[in-house]
């Protein structure tokens, strides 16, 4: 059993990690780095977001993505607006100049995404899928279990 769970965490953090170093890879061909491909990733995919959206969706620290999100407005590929839900939250969305500068450095990156889901089928993306949402779940909970 032992030897059986061991095997099993070496090869999903060995899976989990080479994710990581495939868009790390794709970043630095780029010439950016991997926040600053995630912060256009997740703006272009889910529209303006605050500062606080985009560290809890990609589970950078607050400083990290402040860091990425003022470079990206100090070349005036975004800006703040803002939140229509709450005036004192301000979104950070793209601007023309940064949709256009997003949809260079990601259309590549989705083609490819778009063909390995593709390749894997409907059917295996959303046992994967399903599979890997119930482990958070179970993780996440069992985490806090332990608190």
């Amino acid at each position: 059993m032992k030897k059986t769970f061991e095997r099993q965490q070496h090869d999903f953090y060995s899976v989990w990690s080479q994710i990581n170093i495939l868009y790390c890879k794709w970043a630095e061909l780029l010439h950016i780095n991997y926040t600053t491909l995630l912060t256009l990733y997740g703006l272009d995919v889910h529209g303006g977001m605050t500062q606080k959206n985009i560290c809890d969706f990609y589970g950078f620290p607050k400083q990290t993505i402040n860091g990425a999100v003022h470079n990206l407005l100090r070349c005036g590929y975004v800006t703040f607006e803002a939140s229509p839900k709450d005036k004192r939250e301000k979104l950070v969305k793209l601007t023309e100049n940064g949709k256009a500068y997003a949809e260079e450095l990601l259309e590549p990156l989705y083609q490819a995404e778009q063909y390995a889901f593709s390749a894997i089928g409907d059917e295996k993306m959303t046992q994967l899928l399903d599979t890997i949402d119930i482990y958070n779940t179970l993780l996440e909970k069992r985490l806090e279990e332990m608190k």
